[in-house]
């Protein structure tokens, strides 16, 4: 035989062996498909099964019924289906969900949970704030009478002057008039003291009065006029002094220059207070209250915390930037806040359900309890703390189902129920280092009540795949008996 015989046999038994196995492994998938139904029928004798569902698509029900008329696949993937018994069936609308986990699925599932209790919760609010005058601490020095301006006491802008300090020296024909007029009522009262006519002395004491009122008015002090009634001689020039303490923020005053009665020539602030006004955004309307404290820092000091107070909240919304414009009253007294500086502004508003006393560890602050005893972290004696507390759950353990929110509760021997809840607006438990976030709890739990933290997804997901569907998803951790 040669050898190119020899090759031609080899072929034809490898095609041969070829054909063999294809026909073999053609055979398998029904055979096994087989196996496992009449493995399945066999498990399911004796069970009160309530329908068939699909270990990947929970959403798929097939009555008993209809599985035996043949709708054994998922109609989504084409998975056998498998039985939901009595006592494993999924939870309702209502949201009744009780899972059961073995211990090793515990283990594996690294579950960790946390009681719900009171504790301190704080919402922190961040914005930018700007620093302007407090008008209620500024004033114009005006000329009460027209006249010009014959020397100035203060002549540049930025000089810090004192209440009752001399801003110019002023001369009025007006005033130098009034002053003479006063002069001559005087004389009049003193030459008809001695009259018998009582009516002839009251007109000279209302004239006296009404030039000296006028005088007054025009700015002439109480000294100046008692000077005048000493010296029983008219002055040509008047003295303007400062009608309050601060800063000359604005001067028009020059000397030689002519003012008319009511013009503005100094424009003087005190700076020991100012106002810082900030932007509010929509969604934190809620938590700003009258009187509430804010810290201040500025990029020009830094380090340094400034303390203000909220005075004044717009009762309208700017449409444009969808928020509220607040106003905070800042104590100054080193002047190191300048009108016109940007500076960062914190605002922490406290959430309060009732005043009570609560225990935490100087150490480890994340630790708060409703009775003394000691830290289980490094054994120190907690410390009271009398402060606004609310009954408060971790936001890790909420599950965020769209229009509900869902939390776990831990039952105790590896059940746990799925419980709908009501929360208020998110805070955070200022730590030493860290801040944690918390839901205040308006309904749904109880004082003690203890939710799965951590891994709580991952039970939600068990619990969609209950009874005999849980052991067909590779991905799911065990389930008790």
């Amino acid at each position: 035989m040669s050898r190119r015989d020899i090759k031609y046999i080899v072929l034809f038994a490898t095609i041969l062996l070829l054909l063999g196995l294809s026909l073999v492994s053609c055979q398998r998938p029904e055979t096994s498909t087989q196996t496992a139904q009449i493995d399945e029928s066999k498990r399911e004798e004796g069970k009160d099964i309530l329908y068939w569902t699909c270990g990947m698509h929970p959403s798929v029900r097939v009555m008993p019924e209809e599985y035996k008329k043949g709708q054994t696949k998922c109609p989504i993937c084409n998975m056998d289906l498998v039985s939901v018994s009595k006592g494993e069936e999924a939870p309702g609308e209502e949201g009744q969900v009780v899972l059961k986990l073995s211990p090793r699925a515990q283990k594996l599932a690294s579950i960790a949970t946390s009681e719900v209790t009171y504790r301190p919760l704080l919402k922190e609010i961040r914005t930018v704030g700007k620093i302007d005058y407090d008008e209620r601490k500024w004033a114009y020095v005006a000329s009460r009478v027209p006249g010009r301006i014959d020397k100035l006491f203060v002549d540049f802008t930025g000089v810090t002057v004192k209440q009752g300090e001399p801003l110019v020296w002023f001369y009025s024909p007006a005033l130098v008039s009034t002053q003479e007029e006063y002069l001559l009522a005087l004389e009049t009262l003193v030459k008809v003291k001695g009259s018998h006519l009582q009516e002839v002395i009251e007109n000279a004491e209302s004239l006296v009065k009404s030039t000296e009122k006028r005088l007054l008015l025009w700015g002439i002090t109480e000294n100046q006029v008692k000077e005048l009634q000493e010296k029983k001689e008219a002055e040509t020039h008047m003295t303007i002094y400062a009608p309050m303490s601060g800063t000359v923020i604005h001067k028009t005053a020059l000397e030689g220059k002519y003012v008319k009665e009511g013009e503005n020539i100094y424009h003087i602030a005190d700076l020991s207070y100012v106002w810082m006004f900030a932007d509010i955004y929509e969604e934190d309307i809620s938590w700003i209250k009258l009187g509430q404290e804010v810290k201040i820092t500025s990029i020009a000091y830094p380090g340094d915390v400034f303390t203000g107070t909220i005075s004044f909240v717009n009762p309208y919304l700017d449409e444009k930037t969808r928020s509220v414009k607040i106003r905070v009253d800042v104590p100054n007294p080193d002047e190191k806040l300048k009108p016109g500086m940007y500076v960062d502004a914190f605002i922490k508003a406290p959430i309060s359900d009732r005043r009570g006393i609560y225990y935490t560890c100087p150490m480890h602050p994340e630790v708060i309890s409703a009775k003394p005893g000691e830290c289980p972290e490094c054994g120190m004696y907690l410390k009271k703390i009398e402060g606004d507390l609310v009954l408060a759950v971790p936001k890790s353990a909420i599950l965020d189902v769209g229009t509900r929110k869902l939390v776990y509760i831990d039952q105790s021997a590896g059940r746990y129920e799925a419980r709908e809840v009501k929360l208020g607006p998110e805070a955070e438990l200022l730590l030493q280092e860290k801040s944690e976030p918390f839901f205040p709890v308006l309904e749904g739990l109880a004082e003690g009540d203890k939710v799965v933290a951590r891994a709580n997804f991952l039970i939600d997901s068990q619990s969609q795949l209950t009874g005999e569907a849980a052991g067909v998803y590779g991905g799911a951790i065990e389930v008790g008996e």
